[in-house]
C-alpha cells in the first residue's frame, strides 16, 4: 500500500515541474514578443515646393508585436509647420493593433523665409508601451518662386567669364557662355552684368537662343583709369521674357593698384650765364607713391645751383648727384625747378672793380710813407732813430706848392745837423714835440721824393715807442687842394 502512494505523489511533483516550466517559458516568449522594434518607413510624395507651398510625405508604421501600441509623431524643428491627415494623428498619435501596420500622410510647411535649397526636418516616432523611439530624416527641396536656369541653359564648366584681376587701364571684357537645352526658340535673352560693391560694371547684353544652339555673348567694359583698388563682385541676372531665372551668378573680381612717378614735361632756359630748368613729374596710378628722383652733378656745379623743392646730396659709385624724395597722391603733380647761376662771380668781380675804383677815386693821388729804423742803442734801449718820409706821386698829373710836416714826440728832439740833401724849410716846437716842415714847389707826375731826418731820444726807449702821423699838403696847376697823412710807426726796441 505505501509504495503507490509514492509512486503518486512523484507522479504529481513531475507534472507540476513540466507544466510550471511550460508556463514560465510560455511567459518569457509573449515577453519577448512584445519588445520587438517597431518598422517605419517614409515615402515622398511632394518633396519639392517653394518657399510658400507644402510638401506631402507617407509615413507608414507598423506595429510587429502581440499587443496594441500607440504610436507619438513629432518634429523639432520649429522652421516649419506639420500636420497630419487625419488632423489628431500628428497631435494625438496613431492607434496600431497588434502585428498590424498604419500609414499617415504629414504635410510640412515652411514658417521661415528659406534660400533655395535642400532643407533636412528630423521626424521622431516614439511607441508610448513598447518605450521604444526611432528618427528618420526627411529631404525637402525648396525652389525658388521664379525659373531656373537649368530649364532653359545646359549646364557648362563657367556660365560667367570675367578677369579676376583688373587694371583699370585697360579694357576687359565680360564673356557669358549659353546653350539651349530646350528645343523651343527664346527669342529674346537679357543678360544683366552689375558690380555688386563699387558699382563699377552696369552692363547689359539682349540676344535670342535658337533651338539646342550655343553662344558666347560678351560685354567689353572700359573704366576710369583713376579707380581706385577694390575687391568686388559680378552679378549677373538672366532674363527671359523679361522673368529672371535663378539662381543669381556670381562671379569675383579685383582692381589692382599701380602707380608711377613720371615725368611728363621738361623745359631749360636761360641766358647769361643762368640757367632754369623745370621738370613736372606725375603719379601716373591710382593709389598714392613714393619715389626718389636722382639728376647728376658735381662739387662745382652743386655751388652754384638751387632747387626747389629743396633737394638733398647723395653719392652712388663715386658719382655725385641731387635727389628728391617725392610722395604723390594719384595725378598730383609737382614741378621739380633747378637754378645754375654763375652770374654771382660776375656780381662779386663788379663789385670789386667797383670798391677798387672808388678806392682809386678816393685815394690821394700823392702817398706820404713813413717809416723809421734804430741807428743807436744805450743802456739796452733805443738811443737814436733815423726817419724817412716817401713822398710818390701815383698819378698823371702834376703838384705844386707841396707842404710836408713830420711831428718828433716830446721824448725826442731833431738833430738837425742830420737832415738829407731836402732839408727841411723850419723846425719849431708845437707844445706837444717838435715839427719838422718842408716846402717843395712842385711834384712831377710818378715822381717819387724822399725826405730823411734822424731824432735823438732823451732817455733810452726800452719798450714799445710809437711815432705819430706825418701830414702832407699839395695843390693841383689848377689850385685844387688835397690833404692826406702818412701811416703811424710803431719801434720795438
Amino acid at each position: 500500500m505505501c509504495k503507490p502512494s509514492t509512486k503518486r505523489v512523484l507522479s504529481t511533483a513531475l507534472l507540476a515541474a513540466v507544466v510550471s516550466v511550460f508556463v514560465f517559458s510560455l511567459a518569457a516568449a509573449q515577453d519577448g514578443q512584445g519588445q520587438q522594434p517597431f518598422s517605419l518607413s517614409v515615402k515622398a510624395i511632394n518633396a519639392s515646393i517653394t518657399i510658400d507651398g507644402q510638401a506631402e510625405f507617407e509615413v507608414a508604421i507598423t506595429n510587429p508585436n502581440n499587443y496594441e501600441d500607440k504610436f507619438r509623431i513629432s518634429a523639432s524643428d520649429v522652421e516649419w509647420s506639420v500636420q497630419s491627415d487625419p488632423l489628431y494623428y500628428y497631435f494625438s498619435g496613431v492607434d496600431i493593433p497588434a502585428f498590424s501596420s498604419q500609414k499617415v500622410k504629414l504635410y510640412f510647411k515652411p514658417t521661415a523665409s528659406f534660400m533655395p535649397g535642400t532643407r533636412i526636418i528630423n521626424l521622431d516616432v516614439s511607441s508610448v508601451k513598447g518605450g521604444q523611439s526611432q528618427t528618420v530624416p526627411v529631404y525637402i527641396n525648396i525652389r525658388s518662386n521664379y525659373q531656373l536656369i537649368l530649364e532653359y541653359l545646359a549646364a557648362v564648366s563657367r556660365i560667367v567669364e570675367i578677369p579676376p584681376q583688373i587694371d583699370p587701364r585697360n579694357e576687359f571684357e565680360v564673356k557669358v557662355n549659353l546653350i539651349n537645352r530646350n528645343p523651343k526658340n527664346i527669342s529674346r535673352l537679357r543678360v544683366v552684368l552689375s558690380s555688386v560693391s563699387t558699382g563699377l560694371i552696369r552692363k547689359e547684353i539682349i540676344t535670342n537662343l535658337e533651338p539646342l544652339e550655343s553662344k558666347t555673348v560678351s560685354a567689353k567694359v572700359q573704366l576710369d583709369p583713376l579707380t581706385p583698388p577694390a575687391k568686388d563682385t559680378l552679378k549677373v541676372v538672366l532674363f527671359v521674357s523679361d522673368q529672371p531665372l535663378e539662381p543669381t551668378i556670381f562671379e569675383k573680381f579685383e582692381l589692382i593698384s599701380y602707380s608711377e612717378i613720371k615725368p611728363v614735361s621738361s623745359e631749360k632756359k636761360g641766358s647769361l650765364f643762368k640757367w632754369v630748368n623745370e621738370t613736372v613729374y606725375v603719379n601716373d596710378g591710382n593709389v598714392k607713391s613714393t619715389a626718389v628722383i636722382e639728376s647728376g652733378t658735381s662739387f662745382l656745379k652743386s655751388l652754384f645751383t638751387r632747387s626747389t623743392p629743396k633737394s638733398y646730396s647723395i653719392s652712388k659709385g663715386g658719382a655725385s648727384y641731387e635727389a628728391w624724395e617725392l610722395s604723390l597722391e594719384p595725378q598730383e603733380k609737382i614741378t621739380i625747378t633747378q637754378v645754375e647761376s654763375y652770374r654771382s662771380i660776375f656780381y662779386l668781380l663788379f663789385i670789386a672793380l667797383v670798391f677798387l675804383g672808388l678806392y682809386r677815386f678816393f685815394q690821394s693821388p700823392v702817398r706820404l710813407i713813413k717809416e723809421a729804423s734804430a741807428i743807436s742803442y744805450k743802456e739796452g734801449g733805443i738811443s737814436e732813430l733815423k726817419v724817412i718820409l716817401r713822398i710818390k706821386n701815383r698819378s698823371s698829373e702834376p703838384y705844386v706848392r707841396i707842404t710836408v710836416m713830420d711831428r718828433v714826440p716830446m721824448i725826442a728832439e731833431v738833430e738837425h745837423d742830420s737832415m738829407g740833401t731836402l732839408k727841411p724849410a723850419t723846425i719849431f716846437n708845437a707844445g706837444k714835440g717838435s715839427v719838422v716842415k718842408w716846402e717843395l714847389e712842385s711834384l712831377d707826375k710818378n715822381e717819387e721824393r724822399i725826405l730823411a731826418y734822424k731824432i735823438r731820444s732823451k732817455l733810452s726807449i726800452l719798450g714799445t715807442f710809437v711815432l705819430p702821423k706825418g701830414s702832407l699838403r699839395f695843390f693841383t696847376e689848377k689850385n685844387v687842394k688835397f690833404v692826406t697823412h702818412s701811416n703811424t710807426v710803431t719801434i720795438k726796441p
